[in-house]
Formats: structure tokens, C-alpha cells, sequence
């Protein structure tokens, strides 16, 4: 009918309500934001916490919601609140034209592998220790070594940080000196020591046992004594009664370029 007021979709009025108080849509990324990104189990979610304390200068017993709040997990979170200019992201997505910043962190794919198998294991998912291994590592974003690869590559010309996560577990107080100078940040000793506190295997694993991330667990069907911190390692595959040589040499022939060119083969 003519003259007849058209009343906005239901989902237009709940975006324009939400984006009043300061809520924006997953994908309205600005070139200040940062991304964290890197292969699965890489140490995304140590990162994602050490990024948080760094920048918002977080309690040690921060909750899962307020890390997440602050760095923002890319997948089933479609909003997210931009606390400042720069948003924070955590993701393991290949590169894309709005990723113009990016803290990448590199994991010895044998061990990656390995960690990422018993994640699918604690969410009752269905999986080959053996196949994971002989396909190079193969996920729903690509193998270990074309992951890294591609992000080498820099098909959009990222400023891109590189962190191994080895020296982020041996070297952390070096390693959270690069990543402020990475981004801008001037921090005290003092600081940093906190940073490498809150950070710490120990009180990452206490703060799993937290209500905001138990909560994010059970969304994900993850076995009830499951834990996602499980033992930081760098080097479990080497002793893990559960691997096989040879399922390591065929990792390690389909990725010997990665695995050397991040020195983790001679």
C-alpha cells in the first residue's frame, strides 16, 4: 500500500542497537587491528592471553570472557566490542586483504600435530594420530607446512611479527620485548614479570578450572576432565608412547622445508 511505513529486518534493528553501545559485526576490522594468528595448537591461545595482559594490563585471575573480550576469538563470537582504535583478534585463517597486521606464531609442527590430535580427542571427535601425521597435518585450514607457506608468501603485504613458540616458552621475557615493540607498547620489568606470571603454564592451567571458560568448554562437547592447557611441550612427540617413527618421518618429508627453514630439522 502506498504511503505504507517500512519497519527495519529484525536482525538490521538488533545490529543498529548493538552499535550503539559500541558492538561491531566479526569482519569490520580497521589496518591498526592485529591479528594473532597461526596453524592450530600453535600456542594461539598463550598468545591471545599474553596480548591481552600486555596491552590492558589484565589481574593474573582474569577471566576467559574478559581475554576474549579484549582479544577476540575469530570464530562463533559475531560481534565483538572495540575497547579502543586497535581491536585485538586471535584466528587461524590463511592470509586476507584485511589482515594488515599480524603476530604469528610458528610451533614445531611435530609437536603442533601431536597437541592438535588430543584436542579432537578431548571433543569426542573421531581421529587418526597416524593419518594427521602422514597427511602433513592436514585441517580445516590446510596442512602445517602450506600454512605457513602461504603467510611467508604475504600475498597482501602484512606487517607481520614472527614468534616461534619455543622462544615464547624459553625466552619469554625476550620474546614479550618483541612483541611491544611490535606494538608500540612501553612496559616496565616489573611488567613483563607480571606478564610471564599471569602467562605461566601453572596459572593458565588454574585458570581453565575458571567458570567463564568451563562454560566455553561445554559449548564445544569436550570431555568433561578434559583440559585444552595440557603440558606446553616442545618436544612431547619424542616421547609420546602413543607415536610412530614412521608417521613422524612422513610429517617430516612432506614439511622438511618448514621444519628447516624455522630450524626445527638441521
Amino acid at each position: 500500500m502506498f504511503g505504507k511505513k517500512k519497519h527495519p529486518h529484525p536482525l538490521e534493528q538488533e545490529i543498529q542497537k548493538l552499535a550503539q553501545f559500541g558492538f561491531q559485526k566479526m569482519g569490520d576490522f580497521r589496518a591498526e587491528d592485529v591479528f594473532i594468528l597461526g596453524y592450530p595448537k600453535s600456542g594461539n591461545t598463550l598468545l591471545q592471553h599474553v596480548v591481552a595482559h600486555l596491552v590492558f594490563g589484565l589481574r593474573k585471575d582474569a577471566s576467559k570472557s574478559l581475554i576474549n573480550s579484549c582479544v577476540t576469538e575469530f570464530y562463533n563470537n559475531p560481534w565483538f566490542f572495540r575497547h579502543n582504535p586497535q581491536h585485538f583478534f586471535k584466528s587461524h585463517e590463511l592470509p586476507h586483504p584485511n589482515f594488515k597486521k599480524v603476530i604469528y606464531i610458528v610451533r614445531d609442527g611435530r609437536e603442533a600435530v601431536r597437541s592438535y590430535y588430543y584436542m579432537l580427542k578431548n571433543m569426542n571427535q573421531k581421529v587418526s594420530l597416524e593419518n594427521l601425521y602422514t597427511s602433513g597435518g592436514e585441517t580445516f585450514v590446510g596442512t602445517w607446512a602450506n600454512h605457513l607457506e602461504t603467510w611467508l608468501e604475504n600475498p597482501y603485504n602484512a606487517q607481520i611479527l614472527w614468534v616461534r613458540y619455543e622462544d615464547l616458552i624459553q625466552d619469554k621475557k625476550q620474546t614479550l620485548k618483541a612483541i611491544c615493540q611490535f606494538l608500540a607498547l612501553e612496559r616496565t620489568e616489573d611488567e613483563l614479570e607480571s606478564v610471564m606470571e599471569a602467562t605461566s603454564l601453572a596459572n593458565m592451567k588454574a585458570m581453565e578450572q575458571d567458570f567463564s571458560w568451563q562454560r566455553s568448554k561445554s559449548h564445544k562437547t569436550w570431555k568433561e576432565d578434559a583440559q585444552f592447557v595440557r603440558e606446553g611441550n616442545t618436544k612431547g612427540f619424542e616421547s609420546d608412547t602413543q607415536m610412530n617413527q614412521a608417521w613422524v618421518s612422513a610429517f617430516e618429508g612432506k614439511s622438511k622445508a618448514m621444519l628447516q627453514k624455522f630450524m626445527y630439522l638441521p
